[in-house]
């Protein structure tokens, strides 16, 4: 998380109220929300070319693509997709373990700074993704020969990543980064594209932008993908990384519009804003990445203005929603809860309690990602 952008947002008025529920019943909850009309059949759904009638789809030397309309809402369905934060590892190892105990697992766990505990998430879960970070670098001026400044940068991460090169999926370079304008973000994605050729050679694959909630605008990503650094990343292995938070909800500004483009009622401002770049780009050009979303959760600094009693107390409740939402996109690999073991002004955004039952605030994620193992 990065404080060198972080702007007020409105937000619209949403439902109050979140009294603390049991697991089964919050999974329910969840679920009744959501219109039950289609299931995704496989990893590749939204990517299945439609059908041509007669003989014109023998004459198509290429797949057709259309855009993600549907008369059918699409439904949450596999496992949950909610994993760990951890700045301290503190008792992560200790959930990952009770979870895969249950007969489930953790999605994704990033460790930032501390990351050769992963040996032992690994160990307990392999189905479990792993993501790592250095705490520093983590900026880029957007000035110069980008691939030279990819090569600085690089240097100092790697000599760091060699112990634990077996044991971590995806690496991230930078965090939050937002340079300025069009031209900037297309300078990132050439920093990125020579970070890659580095990884390549050395043998990791990369979580790249790790953009910051909000960030990019649509005509920024539409310059970054003409650039083809998501064909690019398709190709060799590397994955998409981003934040996304709301407050005081997670729902915050679902369905509004952002910038010129009209509202769209399955997608966010802040949440689900990885749904513009996904549906408007990546699947009609055949360039679908893993998107790991290495930080989540309800963040304050969206607005300040905001005052909640106590967020813990709906963190759970507003995380399924999340969670329900991300289970519907099949290239979402999972979303990781910003954060165990934080330090300084992070220690405020520690919910490690929630993992556990008989917390003092009821629903818990043990219980909640248990329940969806077989979903």
């Amino acid at each position: 998380m990065s404080l060198e952008r972080k702007r007020a947002f409105n937000r619209r008025e949403f439902l109050k109220g979140s009294a603390t529920l049991a697991a089964a019943t919050l999974v329910q909850r969840v679920l009744d929300n959501l219109a039950p009309l289609a299931r995704a059949d496989d990893a590749t759904k939204s990517l299945t070319a439609p059908a041509v009638p007669g003989d014109a789809a023998d004459d198509l030397d290429q797949h057709v693509y259309l855009p993600f309309v549907s008369c059918q809402r699409p439904v949450a369905h596999n496992p949950s997709k909610l994993g760990l934060h951890t700045i301290n590892s503190n008792r992560a190892v200790d959930f990952v373990r009770a979870v895969h105990d249950a007969g489930a697992h953790v999605a994704l766990v990033k460790a930032l700074g501390e990351f050769g505990y992963l040996r032992e998430v690994k160990a307990i879960s392999p189905e479990t993704v792993t993501v790592a970070r250095r705490g520093s670098p983590q900026a880029v001026d957007p000035t110069g020969d980008p691939a030279e400044r990819a090569a600085e940068i690089m240097a100092q991460h790697v000599p760091y990543w060699i112990y634990e090169r077996d044991v971590v999926d995806y690496w991230e370079v930078l965090n939050e980064n937002d340079p300025p304008g069009i031209e900037g973000h297309v300078w990132l994605a050439q920093f990125y594209l020579a970070a890659m050729d580095i990884a390549d050679a050395n043998g990791y694959k990369l979580a790249i932008f790790s953009y910051s909630t909000g960030v990019p605008q649509w005509h920024e990503w539409e310059a970054i993908v003409e650039t083809g650094i998501f064909a690019q990343a398709k190709a060799r292995g590397h994955a998409l990384a981003l934040h996304e938070y709301g407050w005081p909800t997670t729902d915050a500004r679902w369905g509004e519009a952002t910038e010129d483009l009209p509202p769209y009622e399955d997608r966010g401002v802040l949440t689900g804003r990885y749904r513009y770049l996904y549906r408007d780009f990546l699947i009609p050009r055949d360039e679908v990445v893993p998107l790991v979303i290495t930080e989540s959760g309800l963040d304050p600094l969206l607005d300040l203005t905001i005052e909640v009693d106590d967020w813990r107390a709906q963190y759970v409740q507003n995380m399924a929603w999340y969670d329900a939402k991300l289970r519907e996109d099949d290239y979402v690999v999972g979303a990781t809860m910003f954060t165990l073991g934080g330090i300084g002004m992070w220690t405020d955004y520690d919910y490690e309690e929630l993992l556990w039952p008989d917390n003092p605030y009821g629903a818990n994620f043990l219980d909640y990602i248990v329940s969806l193992k077989d979903a």
